[in-house]
């Protein structure tokens, strides 16, 4: 089965067609329930959808191929680690491969990007492109240790450091986000 997964109940509402799972928003929950889905279920590839922040690289309504991700919010480097690096892991997950493809070729308008994940809402910017969210690096940390393919496609919902940062993400996501987000699901699930 191909699993569509997403943080909240609000991005994903306009999907009719496909079951999705929704975690609950933050890493622990979205780690915890991707696990006990990977465990019940036999997931052939994992697809997160939602709504993400960027740098002011990207605009409102982009569409992004995540081709890696990390954590902004985990830090040992007084151990020696990269900022962001949980021990015995890579710095980066990496999105497979074969997932990106698909995706870039039935969405040529997405943008590819980097996710950092952390759990908090980012309001400070930082001059290099990025996409911010609070579970997707979670969710690549658990398909890598159970081996299981993974994509992440986001909608951008704000821009961290605008004005109004809350006030347009909360537009962004009653208006059209999960509109946006069926449509996508719709179009990488079409055989």
């Amino acid at each position: 089965m191909k699993l569509i997964v997403a943080a909240m109940k609000e991005e994903v509402n306009a999907i009719k067609e496909h079951e999705v799972l929704v975690t609950g928003i933050g890493k622990v929950n979205a780690a915890s329930k991707l696990t006990e889905a990977l465990v019940k279920y036999d997931v052939k590839a994992i697809y997160n959808v939602g709504f993400a922040g960027a740098s002011h690289h990207y605009h409102v309504g982009d569409i992004i191929v995540i081709e890696d991700a990390s954590y902004h919010d985990f830090d040992l480097s007084l151990f020696g680690y990269d900022k962001g690096q949980v021990p015995d892991f890579p710095l980066e997950f990496k999105s497979d491969k074969n997932l990106v493809k698909e995706a870039l070729k039935k969405l040529p308008e997405a943008k590819k990007g980097h996710l950092c994940t952390g759990d908090y809402f980012m309001t400070e910017a930082i001059d290099k492109p990025y996409i911010v969210d609070m579970e997707g690096t979670a969710l690549y940390q658990v398909a890598y240790m159970k081996k299981t393919p993974i994509i992440a496609i986001k909608i951008i919902s704000d821009i961290v450091g605008m004005d109004n940062n809350y006030e347009n993400y909360k537009a962004f996501e009653t208006e059209k986000g999960a509109i946006e987000i069926a449509r996508i699901v719709n179009i990488l699930l079409k055989e």
